[in-house]
């Protein structure tokens, strides 16, 4: 890479953080992955395995999770943070994508954790910021799950953190099974838990954002404050690779 390329390279690096720290998400184009996505994730944190005890995790459909809200299904995902579970979770989530759905769908949305818990009612936010929630996780829908303990906000080392998952809160597992949808179906949702839940629906889709990452570019994102959720789509070619960052 030439002094001119490097240079232009940092300044794109430098912009990326900038935007990153300031509305918690970026976009790197494809000229600052030329040496590939690890050497660029490098200026943002140290890749971290996922539930797959991998590094990466491809996101594109895979046959099984026809009726789930699954990550390798073609339905919309509602809102929440990755890896609840974690202790802590990842601080960044990045997705660089290969092949983007033609169809208009897929988008990655994104709305910020900390207003929503702000805009919860007084009664609301006292019962979150007074009691745990017993974080469920599986790697896929079925699997064995593991649990983590906490409040929906909490204090770490010096940082406020946030964690949210609409399936979780409503379904009883960040990743639910068919038979977890069915046994929710016609439950109330008039528990706390449950009404943050809703409420927490609402306040995303008021107020997200859509991106539909352009091929070859990466969107990184801050987990630990914004929600994320993808909407439906319908090309089967639509592929991205995920990356959990320290």
């Amino acid at each position: 890479m030439s002094e001119s390329n490097v240079m232009e390279a940092g300044a794109g690096i430098a912009r990326c953080k900038a935007e990153l720290e300031e509305r918690g998400w970026t976009i790197l184009a494809r000229d600052l992955l030329r040496d590939g996505p690890r050497p660029a994730l490098a200026h943002f944190g140290r890749i971290v395995p996922q539930f797959n005890g991998e590094e990466t995790y491809e996101v594109t459909l895979k046959p099984g999770f026809e009726k789930l809200p699954f990550s390798q299904s073609k339905n919309s995902i509602g809102p929440h943070t990755e890896a609840p579970v974690y202790d802590p979770p990842p601080k960044y989530l990045a997705l660089h994508c290969h092949r983007q759905a033609s169809c208009g769908g897929g988008q990655t949305l994104l709305a910020d954790g900390f207003a929503f818990h702000a805009s919860l009612s007084p009664e609301l936010k006292a019962w979150a910021d007074a009691n745990d929630v017993v974080f469920m996780a599986s790697a896929m829908p079925g699997a064995e799950r593991r649990l983590f303990r906490t409040r929906l906000v909490e204090e770490k080392d010096g940082a406020r953190l946030f964690r949210f998952s609409y399936n979780q809160f409503r379904f009883g597992d960040v990743n639910p099974s068919e038979g977890d949808l069915a046994q929710a179906a016609g439950q109330s949702a008039q528990t706390p838990l449950g009404q943050i839940a809703e409420c927490g629906e609402k306040f995303f889709y008021e107020h997200m954002i859509q991106v539909l990452i352009p091929e070859g570019s990466m969107l990184i994102w801050d987990n630990q404050r914004l929600m994320h959720a993808r909407s439906k789509y319908s090309d089967p070619v639509r592929h991205l690779t995920r990356y959990w960052l320290s």
